[in-house]
C-alpha cells in the first residue's frame, strides 16, 4: 500500500514536534514537508545532531515510524 503524507505522515507530528521545528518548516504543511524530507529523515535519525524529537520533546520516533518516513520518500512523497 502506498505511504501518504495525509494518512500516514502528518499523524506522527505531534503538536510539540512542529512548535519546536515550525523555525525550519511547518511540519503540517505537505509542500514543506517534502521539501525537506530528507533533511528531517536525517534529523529522525540522529544524522547531524542529536535524533530529533529530544527526550524532553517526547523522544525521538521509533524505528517503525522512521522506516514509514523513509518508505514515504523512497516512494516518491506522496501527498
Amino acid at each position: 500500500m502506498p505511504v501518504s503524507f495525509g494518512v500516514d505522515i502528518r499523524p506522527l507530528f505531534r503538536p510539540i514536534d512542529v512548535n519546536h521545528m515550525a523555525w525550519f518548516c511547518d511540519l503540517l504543511k505537505y509542500e514543506d514537508v517534502r521539501d525537506n524530507a530528507q533533511g528531517i529523515l536525517d534529523r529522525l535519525k540522529g544524522k547531524g545532531g542529536a535524533p530529533m524529537p529530544p527526550p524532553t520533546a517526547g523522544g525521538p520516533w521509533n524505528a517503525d515510524n522512521i522506516a514509514l518516513f523513509q518508505k514515504w520518500i523512497d516512494d516518491g512523497c506522496a501527498a
